[in-house]
This record gives C-alpha cells, structure tokens and sequence, in this order.
C-alpha cells in the first residue's frame, strides 16, 4: 500500500502544498483530523488538540475561533479535492480492467471499494458524520464521481451489454444499485464496526455474487404487475 493510500495522508500532503495555511494551522488541522478518527468529533476537547498539536489552546482559537471552525476546515479540502480525487483513481483502475466480463468487472469494482474503507475506516467515519449533519458537504460528496469517470463506466455498460453480460436497463439505473449496495456497505463498516463479522474475502464475495446474479441477463425477471 502507498503512503498516499489514507484519506490522512493525502490530507497532510496537501496541507503541506497549501500556501495559504500557515505551520500552525497545519499542525492544528493534522492533530484534529488523527484525533476526530480515533475517538470522534464530540469525544475530543480543544485542549487535547492543542496538546497533540504542540500549541497552546489560545494558538488554536486565535486561528480557528472553536472546534467547529477546526472540523469546517478539515472537511473543505477533503471533500471538495482529496476524497474525489481518490474514489476517482479508484474507478479508473476498475475501468481499465482489460477484461469485459460482467464477473471480473463487478469482482473488481467491489474489492476496490473494500480495500479503500479498510484502509480509511477511521477518517470515513469522521466525513459520515458530517456528511448525516451537514446539506452542504452530503450534496458535495453525492457529486463526487467525475463526468469522465461517468463516461468511460456507460462505455463499459454498454459493451458488456452487447456482450450480454449485463442486464439491459438503463445504465443510471445500474449504478444507481451498484452505489446504494456499496453505500450502505460503507455506512455499515464504518458506523457499526460492532456488526462487523465477516473479513474482506467474504465481504468482497458476498457483495459481488449478489450485484452479478441481479446484474446477470440470465437471472429469471420478475413479472410485476
């Protein structure tokens, strides 16, 4: 695994390209987001923050005026850039798989999505809680898949469908099943670790067996009245 694999350290290496943010809020927004995943943002007190940062807690309020305005600017970068941009990278890995069966396609789309919560189960954990709380931030990371990512996933739709590989829906339709089984496997993994008892093979398998017999054109379709 890269070192750039976390959401934390692509936060920290972009922090660390930021002109903007000076070595104290650095040092402050790095302490904040390490401690928000550990425990959680209502567990942790300015105090522990400052401490962990190395600064006094005055430092931390003349920069950020309380914990709230810490948490806003964790969150700005990591869900406008960082958290795009990795989920992106992801998709294109997925996408350029060069086989065209619906098997390998939906095999490797979830083992992806797996591995990626695994490794950020912590940080993900601090971003869900934001994300139920605040409009702002759950619009932005709803729009979070790029056109071009977009694009290339219809093209590979459709030629899986030509293949006959993949059902003949509507491709927002598919992915629309492929993000709420994945979504809610997230939301799971992450908030209700607790509930946890299967480890990532059998995850990966339960997950893909379910998408590929609904997504398979050789399932039995329902007659719905």
């Amino acid at each position: 695994m890269s070192e750039l694999e976390t959401i934390q350290a692509y936060y920290a290496a972009s922090l660390g390209k930021d002109g903007q943010i000076t070595k104290t809020q650095r040092k402050i927004l790095s302490a904040a987001l390490a401690l928000f995943a550990e425990k959680s943002y209502e567990e942790v007190g300015t105090r522990e923050i400052a401490d962990r940062a190395g600064v006094a807690e005055g430092t931390l309020f003349h920069n950020f005026t309380n914990k709230n305005g810490i948490l806003k600017a964790i969150m700005q970068p990591i869900v406008q850039h960082i958290l795009p941009m990795m989920l992106n990278t992801l998709d294109q890995a997925t996408l350029d798989e060069d086989s065209q069966t619906l098997d390998v396609f939906i095999v490797s789309l979830v083992a992806d999505r797996v591995a990626f919560v695994e490794r950020n189960r912590a940080s993900l954990k601090v971003i869900l809680s934001q994300f139920f709380n605040n409009a702002e931030d759950r619009a932005a990371v709803l729009g979070m898949v790029s056109p071009e990512v977009l694009t290339q996933a219809n093209q590979v739709m459709d030629r899986l469908k030509a293949d006959g590989e993949l059902v003949d829906w509507p491709n927002h339709m598919i992915l629309q099943l492929l993000f709420s089984t994945l979504g809610g496997y997230l939301v799971e993994k992450v908030l209700y670790a607790d509930l946890d008892v299967y480890d990532n093979q059998q995850t990966v398998r339960y997950l893909s067996d379910f998408l590929v017999n609904g997504l398979s054109p050789r399932r039995m379709p329902l007659q719905v009245d």
